[in-house]
């Protein structure tokens, strides 16, 4: 009797120590976890902290809007809807410095368009994923919405393969939910997981709450490369500019730039 006790008491004892060790593992789990959603977070953080120095504020007479850093010979992507009309920009850096940057790319079909910026020169561009993402990716819009430079807002890639036909031809769009407003044009959507530029952000559909359109980089990614090797000169810029009722002395029809901002560019 007493030896069937005292294994009974063993027993016991060990079934509270499992639980006990059982207990420690998932505490010790949990504090991984932690660990590992913090070290998320100051990737993330990392990673807008580094892409800010290579977004900029693009400036006309006529409208502002974003773009980034495209590659190392000072080429900075932005939306055409910004810069019809004008040869001559002004683009501003993290810092409020401000260069002036010549249209060396413009599409008459995609909202596209490549500025040249001397100044940037020999500055490592963001990285480009050539690769097309996938619903459910976390993705970081940075730019200057409503005049608030700098801006980073975060959410996810919700829908693929948007086709609008406003001013531009939009097709493959990605679909964000990713805060945007008046001067997202033109900057970059960004793989909150690799810190590569998946998108511009390009389109907000102003009767929804929190719906955005990027261009994937993927699509645009040959035409970006083709005007930063072989920019296209002023006069070809022009014949571009003229198809929108631009003018020789590179000060556009607003009231088509105005009217194409209204009811879905950002």
């Amino acid at each position: 009797m007493a030896s069937l006790l005292g294994m009974l008491l063993l027993i016991a004892a060990a079934i509270g120590i499992w639980q006990f060790f059982q207990q420690q593992q998932k505490s010790l789990d949990a504090l991984v976890e932690e660990v590992r959603a913090g070290e998320g977070l100051n990737e993330k953080t990392e990673i807008i902290k580094a892409a800010q120095e290579k977004v900029y504020t693009i400036k006309t007479d006529s409208a502002y809007g974003s773009g980034f850093l495209y590659s190392n010979s000072g080429a900075v992507v932005t939306s055409a809807h910004l810069v019809v009309g004008f040869y001559k920009v002004l683009v501003r850096d993290h810092s409020g410095k401000e260069e002036v940057g010549t249209v060396i790319g413009v599409s008459e079909v995609s909202d596209i368009a490549l500025i040249q910026v001397d100044a940037f020169d020999d500055t490592q561009p963001l990285a480009i994923e050539a690769q097309p993402a996938e619903v459910g990716a976390e993705v970081i819009a940075l730019g200057s919405p409503s005049g608030f430079e700098n801006t980073a807002s975060t959410g996810y890639l919700t829908g693929l393969d948007r086709d609008f036909d406003q001013d531009f031809k939009y097709e493959d769009l990605y679909q964000i939910d990713v805060q945007m407003a008046l001067g997202s044009s033109g900057g970059p959507l960004i793989d909150a997981a690799t810190g590569k530029v998946i998108g511009i952000n390009s389109l907000l559909l102003v009767e929804s709450d929190g719906m955005g359109f990027s261009i994937p980089m993927h699509t645009v990614d040959s035409q970006l490369a083709e005007w930063a090797t072989n920019p296209m000169s002023e006069e070809q810029v022009q014949e571009v500019f003229d198809v929108y009722g631009g003018s020789s002395e590179g000060h556009g029809s607003s009231s088509w730039i105005d009217e194409a901002m209204k009811p879905i560019h950002p």
